[in-house]
């Protein structure tokens, strides 16, 4: 039987997770060998290949690698031109799926067959599946906690000098009820949650790479993820952003699917990265709105804000009334971008805002009172 879903995950020197998430896909309740997983390494030098390569699986098992790391972008489609499958989910290393995950997931692409099916937002919460050594100190008192209601919370932990397992292969494969045991209680704010949910606006923010499921030929179409994004962050919603140009729909998986593997929040490196956003506004140039507004309010800091601001401005469009206003904070988003991409006090920018500037103060409206606000964040991006 042809195999019908590729399930890439990228790992860099995450030996213990991964070990923890190659066993959860052991206890898949979808048919085996209608999926096969492809473990695509960028470097590791922590045992990953030997882990991978003494990992009896029950299910195909492939694992690809490069010499040395590479980033984000190009890994992932290492493990993208060995996929066979119909369709490519994508999984972090850390990310711990449950027995239903791609039955659940084939479900949704029977409904949805041609769509971008994300595990965001509701499959958001941590598990502390080890206790790491180099947690903060903020993180190692959230992981005493959540371990001390539990029971499994040992106070040698605190003098560990290397990653301890609280949950083992075996907790996974025999489902011995212990991984609901380490899941810490969602501390991402409702409203949030719904913000992310919602495809109005910016659907493309719900392709978030530690669980998003793409159909291949869809990937192969617009030529994987974009490898001159090398450091963390924007890779993902750069390729979503590609996806929803081509008008292919966003959905979020309504059940949770899978855990994260809490781990230290160093790792995951700068989320605001500012080179990264360059490389956007270089591809994209600044015709688009949710992308200069990526300048003022990354959706990473306030993602309700961010979504706020496109619907006032969809909306500043429809009406007469507030159509000049609209054109002015469209105007305002670009100048922002083109100033956070240059980084110049240039008199032409600052000439332009102040003409923005007064001809914004006497407008009503609930468009300009947000043309208001961002032109407040671009004089703070101009400082």
């Amino acid at each position: 039987m042809a195999i019908r879903y590729s399930v890439i995950i990228p790992t860099y020197n995450r030996v213990q997770q991964l070990l923890l998430t190659l066993a959860s896909f052991e206890t898949q309740t979808y048919p085996k060998q209608l999926f096969e997983v492809i473990v695509a390494d960028d470097g590791s030098t922590d045992g990953t290949k030997e882990m991978v390569e003494g990992f009896k699986a029950s299910y195909p098992l492939i694992y690809v690698s490069h010499p040395e790391q590479r980033g984000r972008s190009a890994v992932r489609n290492l493990g993208l031109r060995r996929a066979k499958g119909l369709y490519i989910i994508f999984c972090d290393a850390d990310f711990l799926v449950l027995p239903d995950f791609i039955r659940i997931v084939s479900r949704y692409h029977r409904k949805y067959p041609k769509s971008v099916l994300s595990g965001i937002p509701h499959s958001w919460d941590d598990a502390f599946t080890h206790y790491h050594p180099d947690f903060s100190p903020e993180e190692k008192e959230h992981c005493r906690s959540i371990l001390t209601q539990s029971g499994l919370w040992n106070p040698d932990f605190e003098a560990a000098n290397e990653i301890i397992p609280v949950i083992t292969p075996e907790d996974i494969l025999h489902q011995t009820g212990v991984l609901s045991k380490v899941v810490s209680p969602t501390r991402v704010p409702l409203n949030i949650k719904k913000q992310f949910a919602t495809t109005d606006v910016a659907p493309w923010l719900l392709l978030i790479t530690r669980c998003v499921s793409i159909r291949r030929s869809q990937l192969i179409r617009i030529g994987g993820f974009n490898e001159r994004f090398v450091l963390y962050g924007l890779e993902d919603w750069d390729l979503g952003y590609r996806l929803h140009r081509l008008r292919v729909p966003f959905y979020s998986i309504k059940e949770v699917v899978g855990y994260h593997q809490e781990h230290p929040t160093y790792l995951r490196g700068n989320i605001l990265n500012t080179e990264n956003l360059k490389i956007m506004f270089e591809t994209y140039g600044f015709n688009d709105s949710s992308l200069n507004l990526l300048a003022l309010v990354p959706p990473s800091v306030d993602l309700e804000i961010y979504k706020s601001t496109l619907r006032v401005l969809h909306r500043g469009f429809r009406s007469k009334l507030t159509r000049s206003s609209a054109l002015l904070l469209r105007r305002t988003l670009r100048l922002a971008a083109k100033q956070f991409f240059y980084q110049k006090n240039n008199p032409a920018y600052q000439e332009s805002l102040n003409l923005i500037k007064r001809k914004a103060a006497n407008r009503k409206s609930r468009v300009a009172h947000v043309l208001r606000e961002m032109l407040l964040k671009s004089e703070k991006l101009v400082e």
